[in-house]
């Protein structure tokens, strides 16, 4: 769940057909860059993708997200992330930050050509942030901006680019792809943005307006030349026809949650290549209640929920359980915390302690404070739609019973879960975020913080916060995010669950290489292969 766009949105696609008086249909158009290869040679070589139609394809001006994994083939990113998130070269080779980390001077590979035979410099580095900055807002790259405040050139391979701040993120909003200044820039080419010119494995021969694109091996590629030499992509009108065209063999990849494996996998037909993604589930309280401002209570629940069991029967093992927040999978992932395994007993002996009585022998405890009797009561907040969430909450419900909670749940509509979460109208909720490449936990946690709806304050955790978020380089930022993991597991403002895998789901005929992330599902594309002999 996110604001904006933090939020986990359902999206329903609707086609409609016109009835009435007889029109010409309309002119279907054609852009074509180069030759291509001879489909007749290389069928049983060309692999079958998918995307929605695409209103543009130049990569920064683009909106939609199956078009822009699709562009990725074509345009090499400034910086690319290893699976650990790490920032690794791409187009820049090198990258010194300043000692205040609000800029970094990049050096960039000199020996990147465009499709077209001109050479990649810094003037395209530059060009490419300015098409972000007159790009639609909700264009895939324009976040970039939030953190980027300028870029200038240094060298003809040397480029300065400044921050608004010093963010420990900020290398991660350099993820963007390079576009040609010459070729895009050129009023002379007014089809630019549909007959793209890239730098990436792969370079554009045909594209037949809502039918199909048509991509081959790029000769002029620095790295590797891919093994598979011909791309055909399918449009596609939603996720719906996307799985159809995949179950029906029309296409080779589809790209979905892990935990639909059994909806595909058919033994010796289907690969299933997992990788964690930026999916995040967690259990949180509701700090307004004075019951959850107890550390203790909090550690009780933590050792009362069966992580494993659920990881086992909810998730079937189609993700990575996490004790903070940060993705286990994160080169900044802090393994040296308390973990609370499951331990009803453990969970037991904590409210005894803490003077969580059943005096009366109902099984349901309570807690005498100033002549005040407390019951020991709370609601589980979930949303109706998430089959997951509900399993956990029914699941959660059972131990802290029979611990001696008195637990009810609230099952809502998406629409008023959302809003009782964000107005704080609960008081233990199942819930989960799909945090971004630059995920930053100080709005999160932080007293006030923007996306803080638990209502949590605590000095010593914003202090750390603070320093996580404004950490430089690598070894300040590994620092500063061990210290702030360990006081997340100890405060648990959040009961950490886990991180949902996705899974790229590829025909019989694909093989190879094929090690997806969640930054770029066909990172290492080079190594994939592709035959299918005639016939099958």
């Amino acid at each position: 769940m996110k604001k904006r766009k933090w939020l986990l949105l359902f999206a329903l696609s609707l086609c409609l057909y016109g009835c009435g008086e007889q029109t010409a249909e309309p002119e279907e158009k054609h852009f074509t860059v180069s030759g291509g290869p001879n489909l007749n040679e290389t069928e049983g070589e060309t692999l079958t993708l998918s995307m929605r139609v695409p209103e543009t394809l130049n990569p920064l001006l683009n909106r939609e997200e199956t078009v822009d994994r699709i562009l990725k083939l074509l345009f090499l990113p400034l910086l690319d992330f290893d699976e650990s998130g790490k920032a690794v070269p791409a187009v820049a080779e090198s990258w010194q930050l300043s000692a205040d980390g609000k800029s970094v001077t990049m050096q960039l590979n000199q020996g990147i050509v465009w499709q077209n035979g001109g050479k990649l410099t810094a003037d395209d580095v530059v060009f490419s942030l300015n098409t972000i900055r007159n790009a639609p807002e909700d264009s895939v790259y324009k976040n970039v901006l939030q953190f980027v405040s300028g870029c200038e050139k240094a060298g003809e391979y040397s480029v300065i680019f400044t921050f608004h701040e010093s963010f420990s993120g900020n290398l991660r909003s350099l993820c963007f792809p390079v576009i040609s200044a010459a070729y895009y820039g050129g009023a002379e080419n007014g089809n630019a943005n549909m007959t793209p010119v890239g730098n990436g494995p792969f370079r554009m021969v045909s594209y037949a307006q809502a039918s199909e694109l048509l991509l081959e091996a790029s000769d002029s590629y620095y790295g590797t030349t891919p093994q598979i030499p011909a791309i055909r992509v399918k449009i596609t009108a939603g996720e719906e026809t996307d799985i159809n065209a995949f179950e029906r063999g029309m296409t080779d990849v589809l790209v979905d949650d892990a935990m639909e494996a059994g909806r595909y996998t058919t033994e010796g037909e289907t690969g299933v290549y997992s990788y964690v993604s930026y999916a995040y589930d967690f259990i949180g309280f509701n700090f307004r209640r004075n019951l959850f401002q107890d550390k203790a209570l909090r550690q009780a629940v933590a050792y009362a929920l069966p992580k494993e069991e659920l990881m086992e029967s909810v998730y079937l093992q189609h993700g990575v359980m996490t004790n903070t927040p940060v993705s286990p999978k994160s080169w900044l992932y802090e393994e040296n915390v308390a973990p609370y395994n499951y331990d009803s007993a453990m969970a037991a002996t904590i409210l005894k302690n803490s003077g969580w009585l059943d005096a009366n022998k109902d099984g349901k405890l309570e807690k005498e404070t100033e002549g005040q009797v407390e019951p020991l009561k709370a609601t589980i907040l979930v949303n109706q739609e998430n089959a997951a969430r509900r399993q956990i909450a029914a699941r959660l419900k059972q131990e802290l019973q029979a611990i001696g909670f008195e637990i009810t749940i609230d099952v809502q509509p998406f629409g008023e879960y959302e809003q009782r979460f964000y107005n704080g109208e609960f008081d233990i909720i199942v819930g989960g975020w799909k945090f971004s490449e630059m995920a930053d936990l100080l709005p999160f946690f932080t007293t006030g913080g923007r996306y803080n709806y638990i209502g949590y304050a605590n000095e010593e955790m914003d202090q750390l916060l603070g320093a996580a978020h404004s950490a430089v380089g690598e070894g300040q930022t590994l620092l500063a995010y061990s210290s702030l993991q360990k006081k997340l597991a100890e405060e648990l403002p959040y009961i950490s669950i886990a991180y949902r895998n996705q899974a790229v789901f590829a025909s019989k005929f694909v093989g190879g290489e094929v090690s997806p992330t969640a930054f770029n599902v066909f990172r290492n594309i080079e190594a994939w292969t592709y035959e299918r002999k005639a016939g099958e």
